[in-house]
């Protein structure tokens, strides 16, 4: 199919900035009358914003049972937090587990595996065996269909009897749902102008779910050898319920948000995509290593964000180094043992950068440098070496002190 493309200039709010735009629309908009070709080119871009027009990270109702749950329900304890994973523990349904968490503390947990629609009339007989893994059957598999129509998405669509997908992270046929049961002690949440307090006990009591829900996740995969159950950056407590005060909070979150679906990306990004593909550009290396380290870090995998941003840097400066060292005329060979004498990352950023800049360095910045030194270097080492922990913000803030490291490598002069 031929397309056109029409130039226009679109304001949203009378105060807003003008944006140009490009429309692009079969040839045969272009092949109408004037005013005919105007009319649909102004109904299509009655259809765009030049901003999203909302944003939705989750929904929450807070309420009470009518007849509250029975108190044994809850193992003894006072509260409970339910979260519904998007992988499959394999652990009998409703067998209560006992947990000392490292974090927070005793708690129960029971674990309940389930059906999705997908795998309609699928068993859910409780077995298992002392040393071997067993199978539901019979199995059945139904669709996809081929071809599978496009707006069915990029997966295949399958549907199934006694079936799942293997290493499954998305709960597409089966997800564990984990209800978690502790006690907490709420203070000053009844009476009026309580939202506050309330919304403070519930997110506490998420946390501590979170954290158990954590701990329980890193157990099974230690046991089983289930590398793809990982922690979750974001566990969405789809239940909580304070049974000394009959507070129930139900809600989903949603990930990084629900929000207007983006048109396309901007003209500039379009043709720079297009330039580094005609001529075989590749990314560098460092950088997208450093996305690597924030997707990471939105996973919850702190130690990988801290290890690949480092990385990162270390990557672009053996690289300028060695490029400034090649230009000077030092052999392969020579530059090598240069850098196995200087191997520490600091050493390389001070003495090795001032003899291939003429004397500057990212450490002339003497701020910025004691900032890299504590709060970067020296928790990557802890990490790395000492198995230390470190916390999400802790994590954050390497990966900014590397992002900051590599733009001012980047500024300095070394040889073009």
């Amino acid at each position: 199919m031929t397309h056109s493309e029409f130039h226009a200039r679109i304001r949203q709010t009378e105060n807003g900035p003008t944006i140009s735009v490009r429309i692009i629309v079969p040839e045969e908009v272009a092949k109408l009358p004037p005013k005919q070709a105007e009319e649909q080119l102004n109904a299509l871009l009655r259809q765009i914003r030049c901003s999203p027009e909302f944003a939705i990270h989750g929904l929450q109702t807070v309420g009470s049972y009518e007849v509250p749950p029975p108190k044994e329900t809850l193992h003894g304890h006072n509260t409970l937090v339910e979260v519904r994973l998007p992988y499959t523990l394999h652990i009998p349904n409703d067998l209560p587990f006992e947990v000392t968490c490292p974090q927070v503390g005793t708690a129960t947990v029971v674990l309940r595996k389930v059906w999705t629609d997908l795998s309609m009339d699928s068993n859910d007989l409780e077995i298992y065996a002392d040393n071997q893994l067993i199978y539901y059957g019979p199995t059945k598999i139904g669709s996809p269909h081929f071809p599978q129509a496009p707006e069915l998405g990029p997966w295949p669509r399958f549907t199934g009897t006694n079936v799942e997908i293997m290493k499954d992270t998305h709960g597409i046929f089966r997800y564990t749902q984990v209800e978690v049961f502790f006690d907490s002690t709420l203070v000053d949440i009844d009476g009026e102008d309580t939202d506050e307090q309330v919304q403070t006990a519930l997110e506490e009591a998420k946390k501590r779910g979170a954290d158990i829900v954590n701990y329980l996740l890193d157990v099974y995969r230690y046991v089983t050898g289930s590398e793809h159950v990982e922690r979750l950056p974001a566990i969405t407590a789809n239940r909580v319920y304070f049974a000394d005060h009959n507070l129930l909070s139900e809600g989903i979150s949603i990930g990084n948000g629900l929000g207007s679906a983006i048109v396309n990306r901007s003209g500039r990004e379009i043709q720079r995509i297009k330039e580094m593909l005609r001529d075989g550009t590749e990314p560098p290396r460092y950088a997208l290593l450093l996305q690597s380290s924030r997707a990471a870090l939105s996973r919850g995998q702190d130690v990988l964000a801290v290890v690949v941003a480092f990385q990162a840097l270390e990557i672009l400066l053996e690289g300028k180094l060695r490029e400034s060292y090649g230009r000077q005329g030092l052999s392969d060979g020579d530059i090598t043992d240069k850098l196995k004498q200087y191997y520490k990352t600091k050493d390389r950023l001070t003495v090795l950068c001032r003899e291939a800049t003429g004397g500057r360095s990212v450490a002339d910045d003497v701020a910025f440098w004691g900032l890299w030194l504590t709060q970067c270097n020296r928790k990557r080492n802890g990490v790395v070496h000492r198995n230390e922990t470190l916390t999400g913000q802790e994590a954050l803030r390497v990966l900014e002190l590397c992002e900051q490291c590599v733009a001012r490598l980047l500024a300095l002069p070394f040889p073009a």
